[in-house]
C-alpha cells in the first residue's frame, strides 16, 4: 500500500462520518507522519503495521469525534475545539482552538527516557549528600555538645 492509497482510504472512510475540519486535520497529520517516518528509512508496510489499516484508524477518529461532541451534525458544521497539533520535537502536544488548551508531556520520547532516570539519580545523590552532611556535622560537634550538656546537668544538680 502506498502513502496515497492509505490517505485515500482514510479520507473515504471518514467522508460523511466526521466534520471536514477533522478530516482535513487528520489527513494532513498522517501525510506528514508517513513522510517523516519514510525519511527515517522505514517502509510503508512497517508504518501501516504500526498505525493500522485506514478503516481502523478512521473508526478511532470517528469514535473520538462522537465522544467529544464533534460528531457530524445535520448542517455539516464543525463545532469542536480544533485539531490536534504536535510538531514532534517539542515533547508535548496540545489541542488548540475555541475551547481550553490542554497540554500534556509525551514521556515516550527517547530523550525523556534518558533524562528521567538521570534526574532521579541526581536528586537521590543530592538528598544523600544533604543527609550525610547533617550527620557529619552532628557527629563532629556531638562530643562538645555532650560535654556541655553533662557540665550543665552536673552544675544544675550541684546547686540542689
Amino acid at each position: 500500500m502506498s502513502r496515497e492509497e492509505f490517505l485515500k482510504g482514510l479520507g473515504e472512510a471518514l467522508a460523511g462520518e466526521a466534520p471536514e475540519a477533522v478530516i482535513r486535520d487528520n489527513l494532513s497529520y498522517y501525510r506528514e507522519y508517513i513522510t517523516q517516518e519514510m525519511a527515517k528509512g522505514r517502509t510503508m508496510d512497517e508504518i501501516v503495521a504500526e498505525i493500522g489499516e485506514p478503516r481502523i484508524v478512521a473508526r478511532t477518529i470517528i469514535d473520538s469525534c462522537e465522544a467529544s461532541g464533534e460528531a457530524l451534525s445535520g448542517t455539516g458544521s464543525y463545532g469542536g475545539m480544533g485539531g490536534y497539533q504536535d510538531d514532534g520535537a517539542s515533547g508535548y502536544g496540545s489541542r488548540q482552538g475555541q475551547g481550553p488548551n490542554i497540554h500534556y508531556f509525551n514521556l515516550n520520547k527517547w530523550y525523556w527516557r534518558i533524562l528521567i532516570p538521570i534526574l532521579f539519580i541526581i536528586i537521590l545523590v543530592t538528598a544523600l549528600n544533604v543527609v550525610g552532611g547533617l550527620f557529619y556535622l552532628l557527629f563532629r560537634f556531638a562530643g562538645p555538645i555532650l560535654v556541655f550538656c553533662l557540665v550543665f546537668w552536673f552544675l544544675r544538680n550541684l546547686k540542689k
